[in-house]
């Protein structure tokens, strides 16, 4: 994920960048911080003031996420989340094989 610029995030399809971010999220190359922030940027396409208005959170509190910084509650991740039909779940780490 990090190997893609800023200009190839920035013309990517938002369905395609979407499942980009899911993926990378889920293998482990994309911290829920890095996801937030890509979300926000390329597919809202709003500054931190603005999304985090949106969301109901405090600017703090989403540049904290942003940055993987602080213990942010679930509440507060699903706000940032939800705006893109998503929300954090339990996801089996052994699988049958």
């Amino acid at each position: 994920m990090s190997a893609l610029a800023d200009q190839e995030l920035a013309q990517m399809p938002r369905a395609e960048l979407l499942v980009l971010v899911e993926q990378s999220v889920a293998s482990g190359q994309l911290t829920l911080g890095g996801a937030a922030r890509i979300l926000r940027k390329y597919i809202a396409r709003l500054n931190q003031h603005e999304y985090a208005e949106l969301c109901g959170i405090s600017r703090r509190t989403l540049a904290a996420i942003e940055m993987d910084e602080g213990n942010p509650t679930v509440n507060s991740l699903n706000q940032v989340f939800k705006l893109f039909g998503l929300e954090l779940g339990l996801q089996r780490i052994y699988r049958k094989g």
